[in-house]
């Protein structure tokens, strides 16, 4: 096992996600029977990503890479402003507009140091970034889902609560007591632990993406126009939030410039439909699903990219970035 995960890449993970996706929607019954587990999933692929993305996530919290917090205030305060006011100006459907407004107060997907690191860049910024967002997310979520979001996004706090301490703070206590476990054990035996977190964590994204999955082929029979305007809204989003992160930021470097297009594209869908639920309209699971299409494009599209230019990389330990989630 441990040969086999020392080999996965990012690419390859999205990969096998891709298929769990394909398999969701060519195997409906199925797919509803691995359903009730999306939730348990995602909290496993939370407490183990969270330990395998850096050793220390008390410490990114409390004291975060100061570089870190104008991104933050472009993905989690601005482009949600942005998105609300074109939302009002261009008169959208009440329900996509939700929908937008869902994807742009979701934090940034676990995914994020893997593509920096597919792309052979620094990981610090990225890993910063997507911790940051991840605990700022229930924040941003209720403030600008309660103001500026209107009666669409009104949920029952005490049920709010009770979402934010499953999905996050529970992960992160449990990844806390993870890494202090794993600091204990001998350092000949703490390669064998992060492979068991590394296969854990895939296994429970492929069960998340396969799980999510359900209702998405009778919607397709059902209604294909509704899928599709789905997916031209994730695109739309995705294309839309990379220019005008780039055009921002394109004067304070590349590498300032490209943690911030991660950071502020490849968004946790699955993550915020664990809090909100179906507030965000009835169709929200189906659009989550929908939107793992351009998020499982983006990391196999830089593979092939950056293997068109190799160039010597620096081997990355395991705990610090690992070839995790899409979600």
């Amino acid at each position: 096992m441990g040969n086999f995960l020392r080999n996965v890449s990012g690419a390859s993970v999205s990969l096998c996600l891709a298929l769990a996706v394909c398999a969701g929607v060519v195997f409906p019954q199925a797919s509803a029977l691995a359903s009730p587990y999306v939730f348990p999933a995602l909290f496993v692929l939370m407490a183990f990503s969270l330990s395998l993305v850096t050793d220390r996530p008390m410490a990114i919290l409390t004291k975060p890479d100061p570089a870190v917090w104008g991104i933050m205030l472009w993905q989690m305060a601005f482009i949600p402003l942005l998105v609300i006011l074109i939302g009002w100006a261009l008169d959208l459907a009440p329900d996509i507009h939700l929908m937008l407004l869902a994807t742009a107060l979701s934090g940034t997907v676990f995914a994020a140091p893997t593509i920096a690191h597919l792309l052979q860049l620094n990981s610090r910024l990225p890993i910063n970034g997507m911790v940051l967002s991840t605990f700022l997310m229930p924040v941003t979520l209720l403030l600008f889902g309660q103001a500026l979001g209107g009666d669409g996004l009104g949920m029952s706090m005490s049920q709010y609560l009770s979402r934010v301490a499953m999905f996050l703070i529970f992960p992160l206590f449990l990844s806390v007591l993870i890494n202090s476990g794993i600091k204990a054990l001998p350092r000949s035996g703490r390669p064998a632990v992060f492979y068991f977190l590394q296969f854990g964590a895939i296994a429970a994204l492929l069960l998340f993406g396969f799980g999510i999955m359900d209702g998405v082929a009778a919607k397709i029979a059902s209604d294909p126009d509704r899928v599709l305007l789905f997916l031209a809204v994730a695109i739309g989003f995705s294309l839309a939030t990379v220019c005008g992160t780039i055009a921002l930021f394109w004067a304070m470097g590349r590498e300032l410039t490209i943690a911030a297009t991660i950071l502020s594209a490849h968004r946790n869908l699955g993550l915020t439909y664990a809090l909100i639920g179906t507030t965000a309209g009835h169709d929200f699971a189906i659009y989550v699903a929908i939107s793992l299409i351009p998020m499982l494009l983006s990391p196999l599209m830089i593979h092939m990219v950056s293997a068109l230019r190799p160039q010597a990389a620096t081997p990355v330990p395991p705990h610090k970035v690992a070839d995790l989630p899409q979600t």
